[in-house]
């Protein structure tokens, strides 16, 4: 089980780095026991340099074989002094045939949901990016509280290719 555990940290470590060369922010937190509860939101703090370079904005999430879902929804929030942006996400967590889509091997898989892509920010005031859950069940109101199979999720910005 060890060996095993090496081996996906290992794998992790090195498609993390292998693709770093424009990430100007990552902020990666991993989830205890594996449950994401409704509250508990993932922040950061990101000050554009300027307004002409456009980045990508992503969230990533690892999940194993206990999240119950095929897909996600998440609620996104970027804000600063001027504006405040707020989007609810679908992503895609398994194909129509129940097999998990993202990266990794065995039952971790990766996930790099494309939130915001090319964006502009219009000023340099440090922004504020905050991610939630918003997973329920068909016919309910109010949301899970908690998703089982969340490992870790993050915000990553990179530069985009021009």
């Amino acid at each position: 089980m060890k060996s095993k555990t090496l081996i996906i940290l290992i794998y992790f470590f090195f498609s993390l780095t292998s693709c770093q060369n424009n990430v100007v922010l990552e902020q990666i937190k991993d989830i205890n026991q594996a449950v994401w509860h409704r509250d508990s939101i993932v922040n950061t703090q990101f000050k554009p340099q300027d307004t002409v370079q456009a980045y990508n904005l992503f969230f990533l999430i690892r999940n194993d074989n206990r999240y119950p879902y095929a897909n996600i929804f998440l609620i996104a929030k970027m804000e600063n002094r001027h504006q405040k942006i707020i989007d609810t996400l679908e992503y895609a967590m398994a194909d129509e045939k129940g097999n998990w889509l993202g990266s990794g091997i065995w039952d971790l898989k990766e996930s790099k949901l494309v939130y915001k892509k090319n964006y502009k920010f219009k000023d340099t005031l440090p922004v504020e990016i905050s991610v939630a859950h918003a997973v329920r069940k068909s016919g309910q109101i109010l949301g899970d509280e908690e998703l089982p199979g969340i490992k870790t999720i993050g915000i990553i910005i990179e530069k985009a290719k021009n």
